[in-house]
């Protein structure tokens, strides 16, 4: 980077997953919290901006509204702790940051370390039914409405600090995957099933959606994943 002068520096790199983060504790700490450090340590000393992704998964769910930039995190397993000690970090050593929190996203992708890839890669490759939890709700946002906005408060030279960016409206996780799999029509079997169903190594959050008190909401969800879908379906943007 020091060769490079960037005047802007996007960081998505984050070890993903609650199972994977209680089982490699000393990894997520490294990159989800050192790693952001040293990011803002350069950020300061080069004069980059510095755009920072965190998540919905610094709340512990358990208030019966969406969570704002003003709500106290209290993380419930070492994902949401090292996420939140990147997001102390950041806040405290630069001074020209974004800090985005997103929920549980979808969008075109290389990878399938999100759910909604997991999920339409499990369907590929032929399982015909799969049992997703109902009663983990978040706010389902569409990478790149994400990316457009984030270009919008840089251009619009909005003020640096925290910001929660979601799609407009909460949903579960069956909810999301019902609407992507009607809008590509996949012929897979949904089945209703609630997180205790699939136990893991950590205390999982069920309620974190998304709203803030310094911008506005995205469009609502439900439209960005048939636009989602439309890039997805065959002759689509990306469908083949």
């Amino acid at each position: 980077m020091r060769a490079a002068r960037p005047a802007i520096v996007l960081n998505t790199v984050a070890l993903l997953g609650i199972d994977h983060c209680e089982k490699n504790p000393e990894k997520a700490f490294r990159l989800n919290t050192l790693y952001p450090k040293l990011l803002a340590e350069l950020s300061l000393a080069m004069g980059f901006v510095l755009v920072h992704f965190s998540t919905d998964a610094v709340f512990d769910g358990r208030q019966n509204k969406s969570y704002v930039e003003s709500d106290a995190p209290r993380p419930l397993n070492i994902y949401g702790a090292t996420k939140y000690g990147g997001d102390c970090l950041v806040a405290a050593i630069a001074e020209r940051f974004f800090l985005v929190r997103v929920s549980v996203l979808f969008g075109e992708t290389q990878g399938s370390n999100q759910f909604v890839e997991k999920m339409l890669l499990r369907a590929r490759q032929g399982k015909v039914v799969l049992r997703v939890a109902d009663d983990i709700v978040l706010s389902p946002t569409f990478s790149q409405d994400v990316g457009w906005e984030i270009r919008r408060l840089i251009e619009a030279a909005a003020p640096f600090g925290l910001y929660h960016l979601a799609n407009e409206g909460q949903g579960s996780l069956y909810e999301l995957l019902e609407a992507v799999s009607a809008g590509l029509g996949l012929e897979v079997a949904l089945e209703r099933a609630s997180y205790r169903d699939f136990p893991g190594a950590g205390i999982k959050n069920t309620h974190t959606p998304l709203a803030s008190e310094k911008i506005a909401l995205l469009r609502p969800w439900r439209e960005a994943v048939g636009d989602y879908c439309r890039i997805l379906a065959p002759g689509g943007k990306h469908g083949g």
